[in-house]
């Protein structure tokens, strides 16, 4: 597949800090490679065909493509979305009638690979190998918090307000993550202004 760079280049990814302490920090400049997984989908068909991928807040993506079970465990399937970018799925099930292989209309959450994506297996193959491209390019431009505890507020207080969700929740812009300081030993919440490379 290829991805038409102009179309979409700067993707806004939800972060941890519980998978920062065991994966690492990033910093604003970074490079790295990463597949990109989806979260929490709410799905249902789709009655177009045209592949397509928006922004509609601070950490949630909009898309129209097709949605395949590349592995089935039973009640837990792995899940393949391709939306004029390729994004895969832990532990999700297809709606009652929408079928492997159906365009579908999706509201998610990106998050980057937590090395699962070496390991996801299709019809025998391995997926980064019948798929190489889906393993992405990146460049930290911004990094978000988003403070809504007390440590955070404390911690984060000298900084003023970067981006209010349509939520109301209230995101700071930062240099560098420190997932064990940043809220006081708690998960702190990153958005990753990342553009693909």
């Amino acid at each position: 597949m290829r991805f038409n760079k102009k179309a979409i280049n700067v993707f806004w990814v939800v972060n941890h800090g519980i998978s920062m302490r065991e994966y690492g920090d990033y910093n604003v400049g970074d490079t790295f490679s990463s597949a990109l997984s989806f979260t929490h989908p709410i799905m249902e068909p789709s009655e177009s065909a045209t592949k397509s991928l928006k922004k509609v807040d601070i950490d949630t993506y909009e898309g129209v493509g097709r949605i395949f079970v590349i592995e089935n465990f039973g009640d837990y399937p792995t899940l393949l979305f391709d939306c004029g970018i390729y994004a895969f799925s832990l532990h999700n099930r297809l709606p009652a009638g929408i079928e492997s292989g159906s365009y579908v209309k999706m509201r998610f959450y990106l998050a980057f690979d937590e090395r699962h994506f070496g390991t996801l297996i299709t019809n025998g193959e391995f997926l980064h190998k019948l798929i190489p491209e889906m393993d992405y390019d990146w460049r930290v431009k911004d990094i978000l918090i988003l403070i809504d505890d007390d440590a955070g507020k404390k911690n984060f207080a000298h900084l003023p307000v970067a981006y209010t969700s349509s939520k109301g929740e209230i995101y700071k812009r930062i240099r560098e993550t420190n997932a064990y300081e940043d809220c006081d030993g708690y998960d702190a919440s990153y958005i990753l202004i990342c553009e693909m490379i």
